[in-house]
């Protein structure tokens, strides 16, 4: 049976890679399908390079990231899944290595306190590695490509001639900044989509694929990374102002039936006021609250939203195919952004007064929740099936009209420069 609410919490999780594969995917596809309306040759060196691009885009920086965890951080010793913005606050380190959720872990901590400077240049080294290696990965993949397709057109086109003069032819021969796209996968993809640009427009084998490219890279951009959240903060402005409800919050969240049994039984007013007397104390005593309050309505969500992550039972070689066991100690070494941790409570402040004043204006507890997971799920598709309809559909049909209103750009370039070229070395007539 399919779960909808499973859906649309993976659907709507901003740190989550597969909103950007589905546009993705869609864009692939429509470029694809429109290369191939102006010819095989094209539309199969479009193939290769959508799908060959997009699996190195999804699987390139996570796979070279795991394998500098199995080498580099082994050889020096140091806990991979410490994320070393934990070293940030001397305060919340010390309640980090505290809350530890084993003894090895707090072990392996108190060895990091004492080599933070090893610590910190591996973590910058993994991120510059790993997203180089990609990058390089991907600009050998297109030299490939350049390669298999100009030798498939060479074929053909002697192929061709061949048929025209039924003859043989003859064959001749880290600051805040890196940080912030370090830890975050999806701007992570940022710096890689941008190098696939610059790798994709530089290498051009023609004006022709120049433009195609332009067209196409912008527009993806444009959708991933900017229209789908202005899109998405629209459809909220419009939910508080239209419906008054706060769509804001993480749709693992809305769709979690405990958000709404703790607004019927008033257990969240509770939740609200312990955390808004300790807010006043400063991040240290927030870190500590996380850790000593797990019954609180702030931090269960914040867990649900996975702000803060919990620690992981480690899996032996032959468990690969087995389901993780998650423990309900807090993985500390894991980064849990504060400013988050308070927007959780800003957004859920925000819903319960609204709640309030609905079920003032008679209505019921159901319809009002009905009406929050309607609308967020009514953003989630908004974001990614107007992306959808621009990268999968109206992008591609710009291409295709443009080359299809010249006559002399309906050719595919590449396979007229080709021609040219083997008419110099003396292959064809």
């Amino acid at each position: 049976m399919v779960n909808v609410a499973s859906i649309f919490s993976t659907l709507g999780n901003p740190n989550s890679l597969i909103p950007l594969a589905i546009k993705d995917t869609a864009s692939s596809t429509g470029m694809t399908m429109g290369s191939f309306i102006t010819g095989k040759e094209e539309g199969q060196d479009r193939f290769i390079d959508e799908v060959g691009t997009e699996a190195i885009w999804l699987l390139g920086i996570p796979a070279y990231k795991r394998i500098f965890d199995k080498t580099v951080y082994k050889l020096a010793g140091i806990d991979p899944k410490f994320d070393v913005r934990n070293l940030k606050d001397k305060e919340i380190f010390e309640k980090i290595q505290k809350y530890a959720p084993t003894e090895d872990i707090k072990n392996n901590m108190a060895k990091i306190a004492k080599q933070q400077s090893k610590t910190k240049n591996t973590a910058v080294a993994k991120f510059f590695i790993s997203t180089g290696l990609t990058i390089a990965t991907y600009i050998g993949l297109t030299k490939a490509k350049h390669k298999y397709t100009e030798d498939k057109i060479r074929k053909n086109i002697l192929k061709e001639e061949q048929e025209k003069k039924n003859a043989n032819p003859s064959f001749k021969g880290l600051g805040k900044t890196i940080q912030s796209f370090a830890f975050s996968p999806v701007k992570n993809m940022w710096i890689l989509d941008g190098a696939i640009t610059t790798e994709r427009l530089t290498d051009s084998r023609s004006p022709q694929e120049f433009a195609g490219y332009a067209i196409k890279e912008v527009s993806l951009l444009l959708m991933l990374y900017y229209v789908g959240e202005k899109i998405q903060e629209l459809c909220e402005k419009y939910a508080h102002k239209k419906y008054n409800k706060s769509i804001g919050l993480d749709s693992r969240v809305l769709e979690n039936k405990d958000l709404q049994h703790a607004f019927e039984d008033g257990s969240i007013i509770k939740s609200l006021k312990e955390f808004e007397q300790i807010k006043a104390n400063g991040d240290g005593a927030i870190y500590e609250f996380l850790h000593t309050n797990p019954n609180n309505h702030i931090v269960k969500y914040a867990k649900k939203s996975e702000i803060i992550k919990m620690y992981e039972k480690p899996q032996k070689w032959y468990e690969i195919f087995k389901k993780t066991e998650i423990t309900n100690k807090i993985d500390t070494r894991k980064y849990i952004d504060l400013e988050d941790i308070k927007g959780v409570y800003t957004k859920l402040d925000t819903l319960y007064k609204q709640y309030q004043t609905a079920i003032k204006d008679g209505e019921t507890s159901e319809k009002f929740f009905k009406g929050v997971k309607k609308l967020k799920r009514g953003s989630i598709i908004m974001n990614i099936g107007t992306s959808i309809v621009v990268l999968g559909i109206l992008t591609p049909a710009i291409m295709v009209a443009k080359r299809l209103a010249d006559k002399d750009d309906i050719e595919f370039h590449t396979k007229k420069q080709i021609r040219e070229q083997m008419k110099e070395e003396g292959l064809i007539a």
